[in-house]
């Protein structure tokens, strides 16, 4: 039996914490990703064969650096840039879910494991959707005179409106009930004695289906120089049912034994829209694995340890987690009988 916690999270532009409430960051970055990853495994294992129920949680967003300076504007109480063009885009999929998983385990040649996975899945919630606008800036003072005009339009699914729909008098706008499946794959194993491969396949192929989906379109346009200055249309409405993609998971690992004691590997992680590597050093002197783990392009360090049947593993950019832009952390813990 094993039991497996799995967390993942980056925000470019700001910290995580604030990333998720309310903007409140004096240090902003320019940037374009963000996104969170959540897994809570519990397995049993028979044979080759695998079952266990599971928890996954999924919120990635792609922005442009405009929407995401915009946005912090905004959120505090900040002027607009002055005579600017802004470009906004924005693409977001929330999604969490529950199910069951059910693999199995080929061995189609010594050191080397090959395992497919297929999990029977239903949904808590989720949103899906994309934002695009183009707008330009004048020398007024006030945040409502300083746009000079701009054009943009919104359409995105939901199981629970986040724009108020509900409150427009027009019925009911929450999904039923969302089902799914999952497709996973993964191949690991020892290579000319001292390389260990492991390449993963997470939610490929993988679908939500959602019954009497709401989905909302608007259109909006604003000038200053027109009469009225605003001009808004849209739909709201439900669809029989929505097909949303599960977005992708794919990891790798390469490890080189140096030392009957020491390894040193690289990894990545990738999404639909960004990817991330990191590099690792492991000391093992017995039964106990030590690891220590650098990710370049976010800056963040990174500890591990592993003992026959426990093992976790932290790593992250500012130990103060308010302040803190990436963070990933592991646990595992399997008993044997």
């Amino acid at each position: 039996m094993e039991y497996r916690a799995d967390a993942s999270l980056y925000s470019e532009p700001i910290a995580i914490d604030a990333f998720l409430d309310d903007w409140q960051d004096p240090d902003f970055k320019s940037g374009k990703y963000a996104f969170a990853h959540g897994l809570m495994q519990l397995s049993v294992q028979q044979d080759q064969w695998n079952l266990g129920w599971l928890w996954r949680y999924d919120y990635i967003l792609k922005f442009s650096p405009d929407m995401a300076k915009l946005y912090y504007q905004i959120e505090n109480d900040l002027p607009l840039d002055a005579e600017s063009m802004y470009e906004l885009t924005l693409h977001a999929q929330h999604l969490e879910r529950i199910g069951a998983r059910i693999a199995y385990d080929w061995v189609p040649q010594s050191n080397w494991i090959f395992t497919a996975g297929v999990s029977a899945l239903y949904g808590r919630h989720f949103v899906d959707g994309q934002f695009n606008a183009f707008g330009e800036t004048n020398l007024m003072p006030r945040l409502a005179d300083r746009v000079q005009w701009l054009n943009g339009q919104l359409n995105y699914y939901y199981d629970q409106p986040a724009l108020k729909e509900d409150e427009l008098g027009l019925g009911d706008f929450r999904a039923k009930e969302g089902y799914g499946y999952a497709l996973d794959l993964t191949l690991q194993g020892e290579w000319l004695e001292k390389w260990y491969l492991k390449f993963q396949l997470e939610d490929i192929f993988s679908y939500m289906y959602w019954d009497e989906a709401p989905y909302s379109q608007y259109q909006a346009t604003f000038d200053q120089n027109s009469r009225p200055r605003i001009n808004l249309t849209g739909t709201v409405a439900t669809d029989k049912s929505y097909k949303q993609k599960i977005p992708y998971k794919i990891s790798t690992e390469l490890l080189y034994n140096i030392h009957s004691e020491i390894q040193l590997g690289v990894s990545s992680f990738s999404n639909p829209f960004t990817s991330l590597w990191q590099m690792h050093f492991l000391w093992q002197p017995d039964s106990l694995q030590l690891g220590l783990h650098f990710e370049p392009q976010t800056k963040s360090l990174g500890v591990s340890f592993r003992h026959e049947n426990i093992g976790m593993k932290y790593l992250t950019d500012n130990l103060n987690t308010n302040q803190a832009h990436r963070m990933e952390a592991y646990l595992f813990a399997q008993y044997q009988w």
